[in-house]
């Protein structure tokens, strides 16, 4: 790898899919130029603090959701915004846990449009 031009100057890129990645960028956007600084302070009290544990030397990404735990999720999300029963099973006898394959054939209607937009409304909020 080569060498960093300037051994002080760095650049971060959040994940805008991560809750923690999200409220840490809107929390260091607030600190205006004083960025740095803020982030030397939270470092050193990590570092220093006896009650953190210890940093491991390569961090794992956070592991991304299955895809059963994303149907779960969709399923949650569409009972909570009463699109679907607690515990409704599909007349073939699958359970609430297994989504059908969607049918495209045809234009949404309101109520289409409203599920979707709750859904990413629920998953942009999570």
């Amino acid at each position: 790898m080569a060498e960093k031009k300037s051994l002080y100057r760095f650049t971060i890129g959040f994940n805008p899919g991560d809750p923690s990645h999200r409220q840490v960028a809107e929390l260091l956007n607030r600190q205006g130029r004083r960025k740095a600084q803020f982030l030397v302070n939270a470092i050193l009290h990590y570092i220093h603090c006896p009650e953190t544990p210890e940093i491991p030397e390569a961090a794992e990404p956070p592991a991304g959701m299955d895809r059963s735990e994303m149907e779960a999720l969709v399923v949650q999300i569409l009972e909570e915004r009463g699109y679907r029963k607690a515990g409704e099973s599909h007349s073939d006898g699958q359970a609430a846990q297994e989504l059908p394959e969607p049918v495209l054939d045809g234009d949404l209607d309101a109520a289409g449009f409203a599920a979707i937009a709750d859904s990413l409304a629920a998953f942009r909020s999570k």
